[in-house]
């Protein structure tokens, strides 16, 4: 069984991606003061808390003492259909989210950039090292996505931004590092 520091740690990398999540959603799809639902698969639940959830009944259990630790989000709804996970933020916890992600400029920037008619990957670039200079941007041949931009200290930013050019102007997907691995 894992340590005490050890599940603590994995709590917090779970409560970031979902306000990580949510958050991205809110500049996308912009702010609504209602229940949002986040799907984890469990292998990817596994790999993005770094903890061993091998089974359903574990993952469930971890996800039950998580939400424990939680609070502050409002009552959390948990429900799994087979290996399949999903957490309902209430409203509440979404307005926690706009408040403590509303200064946050990293992807308003980004999606004003990819509006731009004349948007190429050096301006994506661009947006990127607003933040550190210190990222990975790589090509990649005969995939959906052309490039992938992604920080080096993933304690910055864990996902991988996938990015693609073309006449219908540019748009990305954004993924955690072992989605993108199980995709790629």
């Amino acid at each position: 069984m894992e340590s005490k520091m050890a599940r603590e740690a994995a709590y917090q990398l779970l409560e970031k991606n979902i306000i990580d999540t949510i958050h991205e959603w809110q500049v996308k799809l912009g702010y609504t003061e209602e229940m949002i639902r986040i799907y984890y698969n469990r292998d990817s639940l596994e790999h993005l808390v770094k903890l061993p959830l091998p089974t359903v009944v574990e993952a469930k259990a971890f996800l039950i003492e998580w939400r424990e630790t939680a609070e502050h989000f409002g009552k959390i709804r948990l429900s799994n259909k087979e290996e399949r996970f999903c957490i309902g933020i209430p409203a509440e916890g979404t307005k926690y989210i706009y408040e403590l992600k509303k200064r946050s400029t990293f992807l308003i920037d980004l999606m004003k950039i990819l509006k731009e008619s004349d948007c190429t990957i050096e301006h994506v670039m661009e947006v990127f090292k607003k933040q550190s200079e210190d990222i990975i941007c790589e090509h990649v041949e005969g995939e959906e996505f052309d490039y992938v931009i992604y920080y080096a200290d993933e304690t910055m930013d864990a996902f991988r931004y996938c990015f693609s050019f073309g006449e219908m102007g540019a748009f990305y997907h954004r993924f955690s590092a072992y989605d993108f691995e199980t995709i790629h």
